[in-house]
């Protein structure tokens, strides 16, 4: 459950993530609309009058390898994905580079690309992995106290042991591990 507001209204995961979603779409929204309030001043005035506010672009899948904000995806695993898991993912990253955590921004991106991208894992088991990896890393965002140490143990110790067969995925997950536990 997730309190959302002043009153502090409890909201389910999907109810909080449709929530935020909305929120970041409003957001958006305000962004462009300052930024067409700046292009209209400087217009009228002849003159650049301060930065703008990067507007992220949606990503069309129509095959090859599309870079989805931060992990690159192609063509043949387009299937595997939950769509929600890898945005989610994205979103994780693009805040942990903008909290310069930037080691460990690099190393989530490299382990999601290489699950992605690995040959001997099924399907579900990327999506399994994929979305523990989700959930880990949403408990980042609570405070430390609240945060649900046992649930994340146990969930390291599943993608532990789906890995452990693949060798790419398991040498980034080695490097990952540690960078999380340091959370928790």
């Amino acid at each position: 459950m997730f309190e959302v507001g002043p009153q502090k209204i409890p909201l389910c995961l999907s109810c909080n993530t449709l929530f935020q979603q909305a929120l970041n779409r409003q957001n958006e929204m305000l962004r462009e609309e300052i930024n067409y309030i700046q292009d209209s001043v400087d217009a009228m005035f002849g003159i650049r009058t301060g930065a703008r506010y990067p507007i992220k672009q949606s990503v069309v899948v129509s095959g090859g390898t599309v870079n989805n904000n931060h992990i690159a995806i192609s063509n043949s695993q387009i299937g595997i994905l939950n769509t929600g898991t890898i945005h989610s993912l994205n979103q994780v990253i693009d805040s942990l580079y903008s909290t310069s955590q930037k080691e460990l921004a690099d190393v989530l991106k490299k382990f999601t690309e290489t699950i992605l991208a690995e040959n001997s894992l099924a399907k579900d088991e990327k999506s399994e992995v994929l979305e523990s990896l989700d959930i880990i890393t949403k408990e980042l965002y609570q405070k430390p106290e609240n945060r649900k140490k046992s649930v994340v143990k146990t969930l390291m110790i599943g993608i532990s042991s789906m890995v452990e067969v693949t060798a790419n995925s398991l040498t980034v997950w080695n490097i990952l591990s540690p960078l999380l536990q340091k959370f928790f």
